[in-house]
């Protein structure tokens, strides 16, 4: 049975720098999504239940192939030798400067393309979704999985696409997290912002600040995380029966190594992805998920592209080792064994 999905596309980038230029770097929202859960997932028998769609055209290249396998998910390639892979141009420069375009034809995944590739069964039981979209592809989503009477007891979290995030779609976006699905909303923090009318926050008082304007955007059973870079996670739970939702606040890993951080790109993705699985694994404890995603996001960041992956470490270190050294670095107030002993409690 599968645990967890994407909608988001696999992206092959060209990017380019004042100083230099990379072509086939592996890319797109949801392939960082499931590297993250991934990462969480180091038993091969539950990192197989990672389902996803790789688009592969006839210009796919076999050394990107290869890289995925040692990842060890249930990656299903789905070829078309007539079309070219889906691939983005990236243009990277000063003061946060970034422009993206597409080079080739997009593959979109929808819930029909889940069903031909996984089977309705499968479809239909698994627990948790990553959405990479816009609010209308979103209820589209969320209306065809309710057609199939699976939509009730799963869990949604969904990036908005950051082009909407702003006022003149927040009506939209607000229509989207106020259905009775299960939807943890997660735009980034400067995405957050636009969507009321706001600057970017610059420190955690102000991202709290940001966070609380979710309090009565969203549903009182859905849920909002906030991802704010250096400044690390802020998640607000659902409304409890004294009228309170919880904030938690975990630093970002490298927020004491930030020499360590080469390329931010799909760090926020890759949260999610580690999010997911760690919220799932918790049944739904926001601080144990929040420290899932913010160790997930470290191995992302670390390198331009993905990292390598070489048996169960990657870039050299283990997930129970990330895990370990996030909670000694940051003292939080948990042990390596309490986090690990309630992600495998859960049965998955």
């Amino acid at each position: 049975m599968a645990v967890f999905t994407t909608n988001g596309m696999f992206i092959l980038d060209e990017i380019h720098t004042d100083k230099q230029s990379f072509h086939n770097v592996i890319g797109g929202g949801g392939m960082f999504a499931m590297l993250g859960a991934s990462v969480i997932c180091a038993d091969p028998k539950i990192s197989k239940k990672l389902k996803w769609i790789v688009d592969r055209g006839s210009d796919f290249p076999d050394f990107v192939t290869g890289q995925i396998d040692t990842w060890q998910t249930g990656a299903v390639y789905r070829d078309n030798k007539s079309r070219l892979t889906t691939r983005a141009w990236n243009l990277y420069g000063d003061n946060d400067l970034r422009q993206f375009k597409y080079l080739s034809e997009k593959k979109r995944i929808d819930v029909e393309d889940w069903i031909e590739e996984f089977g309705l069964q499968e479809v239909s039981e698994i627990p948790i979704f990553h959405l990479l979209c816009a609010h209308d592809r979103a209820i589209s989503i969320l209306d065809e999985l309710q057609k199939l009477g699976s939509s009730e007891n799963k869990v949604f979290v969904w990036e908005p696409i950051p082009d909407f995030c702003d006022e003149a779609h927040a009506t939209q976006i607000h229509q989207v997290v106020n259905r009775q699905d299960r939807i943890i909303i997660s735009p980034n923090a400067e995405e957050g912002a636009r969507l009321f009318g706001l600057k970017e926050p610059v420190s955690l008082q102000e991202c709290v600040e940001l966070l609380q304007k979710f309090d009565h955007f969203i549903a009182d059973h859905n849920m909002c995380v906030l991802r704010c870079g250096k400044l690390g996670s802020l998640a607000l739970g659902t409304r409890s029966s004294q009228g309170r939702r919880q904030i938690v606040h975990l630093p970002a890993y490298h927020s004491l190594s930030p020499s360590k951080v080469i390329d931010p790109t799909g760090g926020g993705n890759t949260f999610l992805g580690g999010f997911s699985l760690g919220f799932l694994f918790s049944k739904g404890d926001l601080t144990i998920a929040s420290i899932c995603g913010n160790t997930a996001a470290a191995v992302a960041i670390e390198q331009l592209g993905v990292p390598q992956r070489q048996g169960s470490k990657w870039n050299g270190l283990t997930f129970e080792e990330r895990l370990n050294n996030y909670i000694e670095l940051h003292k939080l107030p948990y042990s390596k064994k309490s986090v690990l002993d309630t992600l495998t409690s859960s049965g998955w």
